[in-house]
């Protein structure tokens, strides 16, 4: 589904990716893990589009999508989400997944003028679906409040459902436990789990481990810039050369 063939980044002199390859196999889990530095962040910018690598190509779905704009993926529902949650802090929950809607007509000049019956169905339709994503989520009862009252975890919540707005076939997650308690974790978790039963591809860098054992199917371990192996979590969790590469980074 989508294939990442020998990814090259540097900043200023210093290597990030030096070559990086993997296959992302559609319906599964994937994480990626690696010691801080390892490249993980960058990779993902990369594959999102958030940043161009300076060499190497990346494939979604058959298609080259190297350096494509974050919103020319997320047309083509491949959608992220942030290690630090990209909320607009003004706005309710509710609002704040309607942001991710797609081909909304309220928003050209003519068709509120020519076709607001349409365009009133349009919006309450939006509405239905963020509202439903929200219970999905378990944020339904903050619909109208702002983020700013959020935990940390539920602002990941809350960065999901604006994800799932655009229904996608494949989610990057950066660090969806990065700060969060650990019950919310458990939260997070089971609605991935309930995702990818419904076929969502999901890929994601993180460094909880429990989430990584309890979640991927296929675990893709970076080091230096570069991919350093794949496998199950338990081929992964016992092969030296992963234990080298953490004891040699800082954790």
């Amino acid at each position: 589904m989508l294939s990442v063939q020998s990814l090259t980044k540097k900043f200023g002199g210093v290597a990030a990716l030096a070559g990086c390859s993997l296959e992302i196999p559609e319906g599964q889990i994937t994480a990626i893990i690696g010691p801080n530095g390892a490249g993980k962040s960058t990779l993902l910018n990369c594959i999102a589009g958030a940043v161009t690598p300076d060499g190497g190509h990346v494939r979604y779905l058959g298609t080259d999508v190297t350096g494509a704009k974050p919103y020319i993926l997320a047309r083509n529902r491949l959608v992220r989400t942030f290690q630090i949650s990209r909320e607009l802090s003004s706005l309710s929950l509710l609002e704040n997944v309607l942001l991710a809607r797609q081909n909304a007509s309220d928003e050209s000049f003519f068709d509120p003028i020519l076709f607001p019956a349409r365009v009133r169905r349009q919006q309450d339709a939006d509405i239905d679906k963020a509202m439903k994503l929200l219970v999905r989520v378990g944020l339904e009862g903050l619909a109208d409040a702002t983020p700013n009252i959020l935990s940390g975890g539920q602002k990941k919540l809350l960065e999901l459902a604006r994800a799932l707005m655009l229904e996608p076939r494949m989610v990057l997650l950066d660090e969806p436990a990065a700060g969060v308690a650990p019950p919310m974790v458990q939260v997070l978790i089971g609605i991935i789990k309930e995702l990818h039963q419904e076929g969502v591809t999901f890929v994601l860098v993180e460094h909880n481990m429990d989430m990584v054992s309890a979640l991927s199917d296929q675990v893709c371990v970076m080091a230096e810039g570069k991919d350093l192996m794949s496998g199950s979590f338990e081929q992964v969790a016992s092969d030296a050369r992963v234990v080298e590469a953490y004891l040699g980074g800082v954790l």
